[in-house]
């Protein structure tokens, strides 16, 4: 694994989405090494914030003028309750765009000396999930189907009526079950998106 934990850093990655998204987020994968084995480390969000009690990495919006690493790394200190020094950041994956058009850029790092810390405004706990696991299991998947929904005074007389085939969006939705956690949507996405990547660097020592 540190292998391709060093060609990931060489690689100085550049996404490939474009950089003024407005409302765009940063995100960090952090990875913690323990006894020779590689883990993710994941969040539970808090019961007193949106989207409570779902998983999710550490992260947030970008402040005016903030650079897309800086504040990865700033949302990590402040949600983990860890110093920069703590925070090696390897890498980044291509940026990952949320159903309502929000960037997000996800970026990997490694936690050095972290002891399970976190700050309980924005977070409930962390668990942490052995890279090999998701290395060997692939994510439910299930069909989400996106419907257009009308307001009252909608004018279907304009389009040719209510029977007017509006079109539908279908969307998967990727599920990884681990010790009683359930991680899904955007950050279930991003976990794929990267255990992709380590599975390309596998392939191509092969």
């Amino acid at each position: 694994m540190q292998d391709i934990l060093k060609k990931l850093q060489e690689e100085s990655y550049k996404p490939t989405l474009a950089h003024n998204h407005k409302g765009a987020s940063s995100i960090l994968i952090p990875l913690i090494e323990e006894k020779g084995e590689t883990y993710i480390l994941y969040e539970v969000r808090s019961r007193h914030i949106t989207q409570p009690l779902e998983v999710c990495f550490p992260g947030g919006r970008l402040e005016k003028h903030e650079k897309r690493k800086k504040a990865a790394l700033r949302e990590t200190c402040e949600e983990l309750l860890v110093n920069e020094k703590q925070v090696e950041i390897i890498s980044a994956l291509d940026g990952h765009m949320s159903v309502n058009g929000r960037a997000i850029w996800p970026f990997i790092g490694i936690l050095h000396d972290y002891h399970n810390t976190y700050s309980r405004d924005e977070v409930d706990h962390v668990f942490k999930v052995p890279l090999s696991y998701f290395l060997t299991h692939e994510p439910e998947v299930h069909k989400m189907v996106y419907k257009p929904f009308f307001e009252d005074n909608f004018p279907y007389e304009l389009v040719g009526g209510k029977n007017y085939p509006f079109m539908t969006m279908k969307r998967d939705l990727l599920f990884y079950q681990y010790d009683g956690e359930v991680i899904w949507g955007i950050t279930a996405e991003i976990t794929y998106k990267f255990i992709q990547k380590i599975k390309q660097y596998r392939k191509s020592d092969d």
